[in-house]
């Protein structure tokens, strides 16, 4: 039984307002648009003490669930989610993440910082990495498109 820690931190710039992003992520069919996997499932319930709920197949067939929580929600500014994310029922990994909003020249930089406990190698911290920052690629592709 193993347990790896670490952290993250990701940033993105977007050519909208902060408002524009907040949006993307308190709008459950927004969120949807750019958020969800291939033949998978989303709710989200956007307040704090709210749950969103994410599930799909993962690359071999098996069901992956993420579970959220938000914790601290703060309009235009910043969003605080603790993450459960499971294969076939079997704990991978357990995180907090925190997602600040910073107006910028025409924009808004986003600044994106996770911390995980990554359990029994079930997940590795560069595969969530790489995996978060696609959907944040994601998300400014839907930003543009509107």
């Amino acid at each position: 039984m193993t347990v790896k820690h670490a952290t993250f931190t990701l940033e993105r710039v977007y050519p909208v307002p902060p408002e524009r992003v907040f949006a993307a992520w308190a709008d459950p069919a927004a969120k949807a648009g750019w958020f969800t996997m291939p033949g998978g499932e989303h709710s989200l319930d956007f307040r704090v003490g709210g749950r969103e709920v994410t599930t799909g197949p993962n690359g071999d067939g098996r069901k992956l669930i993420a579970d959220s929580r938000y914790e601290d929600i703060v309009d235009d500014r910043r969003i605080v989610y603790a993450t459960t994310l499971s294969t076939d029922d079997v704990l991978a990994t357990v995180s907090l993440t925190t997602v600040l909003l910073e107006a910028e020249a025409d924009g808004t930089r986003l600044t994106l910082i996770e911390q995980g406990t990554f359990l029994d190698g079930h997940e590795e911290p560069a595969w969530r990495e790489q995996g978060t920052g696609s959907w944040l690629d994601a998300l400014g592709k839907a930003l543009s498109a509107v």
